[in-house]
């Protein structure tokens, strides 16, 4: 496990990298932001340990860096300040998304530091496929949903529900931390995406009864495509839900879609029978053929944003992009373009012709009750971004 500390007090970093050392870590400390940055960039740390005063910045805007960054690592905040603000800070990190496992009081003991350095180990180490099946089991998994939209004219089109997993000790796990460990066990993706499409029924009902009634998006994995009775038993969930069958979207990866190609087949052509909607998601990212996508009944394609998020300044991005909405089009399919952050964007996109758009500039996720206000808001003109949750 690598750890990287920040502390202006290099004599606090240089205790930090000595203990951690000896736990058997690989660490580093710095005591300039920009030292701290560079790392995050060059060689991410699995876990931060960060003070919250720091000389010429503080470790809230530091927090906020992290979030910025995605970052899905552990951390662990120290301070000399008030306990009050040591929580404070400690809760807010955990509202940004960050992963913050412990706070340590200074001046800090070494006895202390290594019991948290051990907790870190230890729990990272816990998260199995097992301990999955038990987070759905005690309810720790919760959905939050980005909302997908078309500008002109204004609509909410659809929610994209995504699932998050609140650790006991751990606070908010990454999906990158979780998803990779259930795609590996076939008996946890399926219990995990029946969670999940039984929590966007539930959502569903709870959002007709404010008078918000949109198609809700699903992501399916490959691993769910083993069981040629999964059309049925999706039909039977929605039909108990009282969620038609045509406000469900399926999302797959291109991959996940083509990997066994006639048994894919018989599931999505049963699933489009049922009236669910499919939609090829990062499309232009895997190896997939035109001609086994023009075999496959999908309904939309999403562009990938890796080719959203630098359209404007990259000739090659923006004719993938123009190539996946002629395409689209040319199929009679619908397009959504996922990772738009700008208004540059949103424009160029609009102007290629794709008007179903997804990503920061629009919302962040956010919890199924916080979509009425968001929504208003948004209708009106303003601007919206509660906090992101990945």
């Amino acid at each position: 496990m690598r750890v990287l500390a920040f502390d202006d007090d290099a004599a606090v970093g240089r205790l930090v990298v000595r203990v951690a050392t000896l736990a058997g870590m690989e660490a580093t400390a710095v005591t300039e932001a920009e030292a701290f940055g560079q790392s995050l960039r060059t060689d991410p740390p699995q876990l931060v340990v960060l003070d919250l005063q720091l000389g010429d910045t503080d470790g809230v805007e530091q927090l906020r860096l992290l979030a910025k960054q995605h970052y899905s690592g552990a951390v662990v905040l120290m301070s000399g300040f008030d306990a009050r603000v040591l929580g404070t800070a400690r809760a807010l990190g955990q509202s940004l998304g960050l992963k913050v496992v412990g706070a340590l009081e200074k001046p800090v003991r070494i006895a202390q530091l290594e019991q948290m350095l051990e907790l870190v180990q230890s729990v990272g180490q816990s998260l199995s496929a097992e301990r999955l099946q038990k987070a759905i089991a005690n309810n720790e998994l919760l959905l939050e949903f980005q909302p997908i939209v078309s500008r002109q004219p204004k609509a909410l089109k659809k929610l994209e529900a995504l699932v998050r997993w609140q650790h006991p000790v751990l606070g908010r796990v990454p999906p990158g931390d979780f998803l990779p460990m259930a795609e590996s066990d076939t008996t946890t993706m399926d219990a995990l995406t029946e969670w999940v499409v039984g929590a966007a029924v539930d959502a569903y009902q709870a959002l007709a009864k404010l008078g918000i009634s949109v198609p809700l998006a699903v992501n399916v994995s490959a691993q769910n495509l083993h069981d040629l009775s999964l059309p049925d038993r999706l039909e039977q969930r929605l039909r108990a839900g009282g969620m038609p069958a045509r406000h469900l979207c399926l999302e797959l990866t291109e991959t996940a879609a083509f990997e066994n190609a006639a048994h894919t087949m018989d599931i999505l052509s049963r699933m489009r029978l049922k009236g669910m909607e499919l939609s090829i998601d990062d499309f232009g990212t895997g190896y997939s053929s035109l001609k086994m996508l023009r075999q496959m009944p999908f309904s939309e394609i999403k562009i990938d944003r890796s080719f959203v998020s630098d359209a404007t300044t990259s000739r090659d991005s923006r004719a993938i992009v123009k190539s996946i909405i002629d395409l689209a089009a040319n199929m009679e399919m619908a397009c959504v373009a996922e990772g738009v952050e700008t208004e540059e964007t949103a424009d160029l996109l609009e102007q290629l012709g794709v008007r179903d758009l997804q990503g920061y500039l629009i919302a962040r996720p956010m919890p199924v009750a916080a979509i009425p206000t968001w929504l208003a808001i948004w209708m009106q003109g303003g601007s919206v971004t509660p906090r992101d949750q990945t």
